[in-house]
Order: structure tokens, then C-alpha cells, then sequence
């Protein structure tokens, strides 16, 4: 007798494939790393280019 549940036969540990946009996002906190650039703050590279 079999006593498996779906859960055990999908995969559950199992990420699902990253967006696009959630791969531009990565791409870019690695190079804003790489530069010593700030994500956040007053000159941070999330503010650049608001007036």
C-alpha cells in the first residue's frame, strides 16, 4: 500500500525559476556591490535620477 502524498511526488523543496526581473534585480545588487555602491540612502543607487 502506498502512502505517498502529492507534496512528496512534486518536488516540494523545489524553488521555482526566477523571473526576469527578479534575475535583473540580483544582476544588479551584484554590481552595485562590485562598485561599493549604496542601494539605499540619500545617494543611494535606488535615488539616482530623481530630481
Amino acid at each position: 500500500m502506498m502512502t505517498a502524498t502529492l507534496n512528496d511526488q512534486t518536488g516540494r523543496n523545489k524553488r521555482p525559476e526566477p523571473t526576469a526581473e527578479a534575475k535583473a534585480a540580483v544582476e544588479l545588487v551584484r554590481a552595485a556591490k562590485e562598485q561599493g555602491l549604496s542601494l539605499t540612502g540619500p545617494d543611494g543607487l535606488l535615488k539616482r535620477g530623481e530630481p
